[in-house]
């Protein structure tokens, strides 16, 4: 893999070829291209950019609704309709601008030719006394434009900040780093859809770690946060390249494995379980071995007939046989047809 500092000069240079904001979301979706992280999304801007030569803003949002749905909360769809309000009221001040505009050149036109004709100095008097008023008023409503437009450029801003702040945390699990549960949702949506589509198999990967609790409690929260850390990082590392690892929930995490069959998964979950198992964990203080993490792993594949919660229900039952057979192993859905019949 690259150097961190090659990485960022690739994706500042993608970006701005692009004329893509720098925001958290955009430069993700970039660190994950460069670095190779997600198979399907270097698959589809490397033919945007073999057509194209660049990737623009436009065609970077279509990849990623394709790839990993949409996962806009309340927050977020305020923030756009309040920024959507500023620009609003932004548009209306430019106008009213306009037409005061265009009254203020008609004035001074007919001023000018009144004046010219005028021989009385009374009478050009009094119209220069209106020129000077009508020029002194738009130059106050000017001002005041002015001062309402830098007020709304500094308003959007801040809900630009908002907003790709509440993207960012929307989708990622501030704990581990691993997009969370909503954006595992939105991701699985629409890699089913995809795989149902494409007649390509899917399957997603169930992963808890055992006696969770009971670690938490002896050795302390704290370290307990370190440990899902730990976990999180593993699933990153395992999987980059070949799936989409999210934070479920708790002490639970989860994989979809776009492409892969119920065996292939299997074999990628065993290499994870092995992977785990072989971490010791140790306290930062003390450097005290503390024992290794076990994890207990649940596979189920995407059916044509399947709704994502039958999908979901699947490889979740086959986590909990798992957890029911022992522990520290890998139970696929087959195994639950077979413990019921």
């Amino acid at each position: 893999m690259d150097k961190p500092a090659e990485i960022v000069e690739r994706i500042r240079v993608l970006m701005l070829d692009g004329g893509i904001a720098p925001s958290p979301a955009n430069y993700e979706f970039w660190y994950r291209y460069v670095t190779g992280a997600d198979a399907q999304l270097v698959e589809a801007v490397d033919t945007v950019r073999r057509n194209a030569g660049r990737v623009s803003a436009r065609s970077m949002d279509l990849i990623r609704r394709e790839l990993y749905g949409r996962a806009l909360d309340d927050n977020v769809v305020k923030l756009l309709d309040q920024t959507q309000s500023q620009l609003n009221r932004m548009a209306v001040y430019v106008v009213q601008t306009e037409g005061d505009t265009r009254t203020f050149t008609e004035a001074l036109r007919d001023g000018q030719a009144t004046l010219a004709s005028a021989h009385d100095p009374e009478m050009q008097r009094a119209l220069l006394t209106e020129m000077v008023n009508a020029t002194a008023a738009m130059i106050e409503k000017t001002e005041r434009l002015e001062s309402e437009l830098m007020l709304s450029v500094g308003e959007i801003a801040k809900l630009r900040e908002d907003l790709e702040r509440e993207r960012s945390e929307s989708r990622t699990d501030t704990l581990t780093g691993l997009p969370n549960r909503k954006a595992f949702n939105a991701y699985l949506e629409a890699q089913a859809a995809r795989a149902l589509a494409d007649r390509k198999p899917l399957s997603l990967l169930f992963g808890d770690i055992d006696h969770f609790k009971r670690f938490n409690d002896t050795w302390g929260h704290r370290l307990g946060d370190e440990v899902l850390r730990l976990v999180g990082q593993s699933f990153e590392q395992m999987c980059h390249g070949t799936g989409y690892a999210a934070r479920y929930g708790g002490e639970e995490f989860v994989v979809v494995l776009p492409g892969k069959a119920l065996e292939a998964a299997e074999d990628i979950a065993e290499q994870f379980r092995d992977f785990i198992a072989s971490r010791t964990v140790r306290t930062r203080q003390s450097s005290r071995d503390i024992g290794s993490i076990t994890m207990s792993l649940g596979i189920a594949q995407l059916r044509w007939t399947d709704t994502l919660d039958q999908l979901i229900e699947r490889a979740d039952a086959a986590l909990y046989r798992a957890k029911e057979m022992g522990r520290n192993r890998v139970c696929t859905e087959l195994e639950l047809e077979e413990a019921a019949a």
